[in-house]
Parts: structure tokens; sequence; C-alpha cells
């Protein structure tokens, strides 16, 4: 698993891992007992202050998210796929509550997203979408 984060971001690159672990969990991308990087190889690899990755660390394990033993490692907590549920159904809600705002002020109608959000489902599941107005 690779993680990227964006140094020009408002979002403190802690959080941005934070949030990118949660999502990986969600995604089923990492599972229970998964090992992580040490923490200078991730903040090698992201060419970030180890420090910075400690402490993203840190406060996945106060979530419960992972666990990590000196001489070990950090691993993937055997909790963390209700969280990484909690999570997914959390990102996901948010996600519609954007899309919504945004459908609102453009003035779509509740039948115009539905249609638009099917359309879109269909094509990413590999399928044709349903020409409009040609439904039972």
């Amino acid at each position: 698993m690779r993680f990227t984060v964006d140094t020009t971001s408002a979002i403190p690159i802690y959080a941005q891992l934070i949030t990118e672990m949660k999502h990986a969990i969600a995604a089923g991308l990492l599972r229970a007992g998964d090992a992580l990087p040490s923490l200078r190889e991730l903040a090698g690899e992201l060419r970030v202050n180890p420090l910075t990755v400690a402490r993203a660390y840190r406060e996945l394990e106060a979530l419960g998210i992972i666990t990590t033993g000196h001489g070990r490692g950090s691993f993937i907590s055997a909790g963390a796929a209700d969280l990484g549920e909690a999570y997914r159904r959390e990102a996901l809600a948010e996600a519609v509550e954007r899309l919504l705002v945004e459908a609102y002020h453009l003035g779509a109608t509740p039948a115009e997203i539905r249609t638009l959000v099917e359309a879109r489902l269909q094509i990413l599941q590999g399928e044709e979408p349903v020409p409009h107005g040609s439904r039972d």
C-alpha cells in the first residue's frame, strides 16, 4: 500500500495520513494484522519529518485503528474493520451531502439527481446506461 500526501494542502500531513489509512481500511486495502511501514520508512517515502508520521501513528493507535509494539512495528488492529465500516458510512454520507448541496444550488430536481446517479452507477458497473425516460 502506497500512501500519498499533499504538502501544499492546508490540511496537516499527519491528518492526511490518518484519513488515507482510514480510507484504505474502509476500502479493504488494509486489513487486520497488516503491517505498516516503519516511521522512518514512511517518512522517507513521503519526504516528511518522521515526527509527523509518529504523530499520525499515535493518533491512529489512540483511535484503536493500529497497534504498535517496540521492536515489532505497527499493525492494523483487529477492531479496525468496525472502525473502517463506520468511517466508510461517514465518508459516503459526507459525499452524498456535498452532491445534494451542489445539486440544490444548481436547481436540480430529485428525479434528475436520481437519474444521474443511476446512470453513473451503471457506467461504473460496466453497463450501458439506460437512456432517460425509457424505463417502464
